[in-house]
């Protein structure tokens, strides 16, 4: 019996990019005296394993990303949008959009600052600093910096995306989401089998996972949408 189910494991393990188990599945697993298989690798391994992936992923994307217009001629900003860039081609879409909000979020602030600096030479930066995206795009549309359509898109991406990426809004990340399949073993009788069409928002479970696929697939959208505003704002 443990043979069987220990094959059954190697199967489903090796054909799934993540597995989940509770600890009372662990306890039953070292109950029938199944190997829980260590994972541990030295960190120069670690290294050149994740370098060599990295370095793959990067050639392939690198040309994906908007360039930030020459003219703009800030030090934050660019130093902003070097730190997208790095996160970008090395594969780390989570932390890419993170910063390309943060970037897009500045220019927003720094155009209304240069805004405000026509009518007042004397305008405070710390006072807008600390102004919400919100009212920050409200102002720029009341300074005439953007139009109706404009401040209903600036609007929109603040609720929608900004908003739920910044503040870890997890669950609302993933809430539309679905697996197409998803495999289970049960430890006590062997028994493989596998859901349809799973609602990730009900499995908190497999939050993490999700967002994962979530972040790789909205990066490009995001941060194109993040870079092509801040040279439009700034530029």
């Amino acid at each position: 019996m443990n043979n069987d189910l220990q094959k059954k494991l190697d199967e489903l393990v090796k054909n799934s990019d993540y597995i989940v188990a509770t600890p009372d599945t662990i306890e039953k697993m070292q109950q029938k005296g199944l190997p829980i298989k260590s994972t541990f690798q030295t960190y120069e391994n670690y290294l050149d394993k994740l370098f060599d992936k990295k370095r793959k992923i990067a050639s392939e994307v690198i040309s994906q990303l908007p360039l930030l217009d020459a003219q703009i001629a800030n030090a934050t900003v660019q130093s902003l949008y070097d730190e997208v860039r790095e996160c970008f081609v090395l594969g780390i879409p989570g932390a890419a959009i993170t910063l390309s909000i943060v970037l897009f979020e500045y220019a927003c602030r720094y155009s209304l600052y240069k805004e405000k600096l026509k009518s007042n030479p004397k305008t405070s930066w710390n006072k807008l600093e600390g102004m919400t995206l919100g009212k920050t795009i409200g102002e720029l549309k009341n300074v005439g910096a953007l139009n109706e359509d404009e401040y209903d898109e600036l609007t929109a991406f603040n609720k929608k995306i900004r908003n739920n990426y910044l503040h870890y809004n997890i669950g609302k990340l993933v809430k539309e989401m679905v697996l197409k399949e998803l495999p289970s073993i049960k430890i006590e009788t062997g028994n493989v089998t596998v859901e349809k069409n799973v609602l990730v928002k009900d499995r908190p479970e497999f939050w993490f996972s999700a967002k994962r696929v979530l972040d790789r697939d909205q990066i490009i959208p995001i941060a194109r949408f993040c870079i092509d505003w801040t040279n439009k704002l700034l530029k």
